[in-house]
């Protein structure tokens, strides 16, 4: 555990404290017709070094035109943006577009033109070992990518794009085509990302697990969420019975929604002076989730070893010293993890 925090401390420190800066920017595109479209309006979002953002919004409310905006793709009409030197862009487009080149070559083929070993977690493992961890079986590896299913390819699509090692993630729909399970192991590879993280995807469970804190573009301006994917949907629907729901403030990302609306986004407190915001109680949500599925993996390892132990021929003392010392490794690991685990739960249970 310590090694993946100190490989996540690297991956930030390399970005710098500030990534992007989009400040008071007016965007749009040229319609069907020709004409000007302007989409976002006075839009301000810095984004820093480790963020996890979620992007909420209706279709045709521009999120594909802020996503380029970011990246330098558009300019904009007005204000600015600015990029930081060492950003390396990783983006997942919804069409799959990055994956064209490759329809005629095989996933061996296209892996080959990668490095034999990454860092995952904390461990060492080549391309094919986590294309086995999406999904792919040996055998498939010889496919074409031309060959694969929507699924497959928004899989490989990813993989991809992670082996590119870039350090600001854009993922857009990564889930499409994806089954409940599959989206189960994206979601937990998404859980170690060390970088900053900008998603956009319809699937709520996908936008509360992987990313921090949510932002809306409600009327072509971006307005920070900090109730979280419920204050996004009690505003829309609110706009949709016609209620007033205010005008948002682009430099501040915040809404001024009246008093009811001031209340609703208020953080708990649960009667405690200390008590979470709404966006620090998600982020416990997913600290509990993502050690429980490492204590699974832990378990297993420890009952790994354990059987490994009765394999040792018992005259040989030396062979029995080695692996009970990696039997009470693999319990000194697991019990930092339960302690880890216990401290996430107890604060995430005082204030719900």
């Amino acid at each position: 555990m310590r090694d993946e925090l100190e490989l996540k401390r690297l991956a930030v420190s390399r970005l710098g404290k500030q990534v992007i800066d989009v400040v008071d920017v007016d965007a749009g595109y040229a319609d069907t017709d020709g004409a000007p479209k302007q989409v976002l309006t006075d839009v301000t979002w810095l984004i820093g070094a480790g963020d996890r953002y979620g992007l909420l919004g209706e279709n045709g409310a521009g999120k594909s035109t802020l996503l380029d905006v970011i990246q330098g793709k558009i300019e904009p009409t007005r204000g600015r943006v600015k990029i930081g030197q060492t950003v390396r862009f990783g983006v997942l487009s919804q069409q799959l577009e990055e994956l064209e080149p490759y329809m005629g070559d095989t996933i061996r083929e296209v892996l080959g033109n990668y490095k034999k070993y990454y860092v995952i977690d904390g461990k060492e493992t080549s391309p094919e070992k986590l294309c086995e961890r999406l999904g792919f079986t040996t055998q498939q590896l010889w496919s074409r990518i031309g060959d694969l299913s929507g699924g497959q390819r928004r899989r490989l699509s990813l993989l991809l794009t992670i082996l590119d090692e870039p350090n600001v993630l854009i993922l857009d729909e990564p889930g499409n085509d994806l089954d409940t399970d599959m989206l189960a192991i994206v979601e937990d590879l998404l859980d170690g990302w060390p970088g900053t993280l900008i998603l956009v995807t319809h699937d709520r469970f996908l936008m509360e697990r992987v990313t921090d804190q949510q932002w809306a573009l409600l009327d072509g301006h971006l307005t920070h969420m900090p109730g979280g994917v419920d204050q996004y949907l009690r505003l829309c629907n609110a706009t949709a019975e016609g209620e007033p729901v205010g005008a948002p403030s682009a430099k501040t990302g915040t809404f001024d929604t009246g008093a009811a609306a001031a209340a609703a986004e208020k953080p708990k407190t649960s009667g405690q002076p200390n008590g979470l915001s709404n966006a620090e109680r998600q982020k416990l949500r997913r600290e509990v989730s993502s050690l429980e599925r490492k204590m699974e993996t832990q378990r297993a390892r420890v009952e790994e070893a354990e059987a490994a132990m009765a394999q040792v021929d018992p005259t040989n003392y030396t062979a029995l010293g080695e692996q009970q010392a990696k039997i009470d490794e693999a319990h000194a690991a697991m019990d930092e993890l339960e302690m880890a685990w216990l401290e996430a739960s107890e604060k995430l249970e005082g204030e719900e």
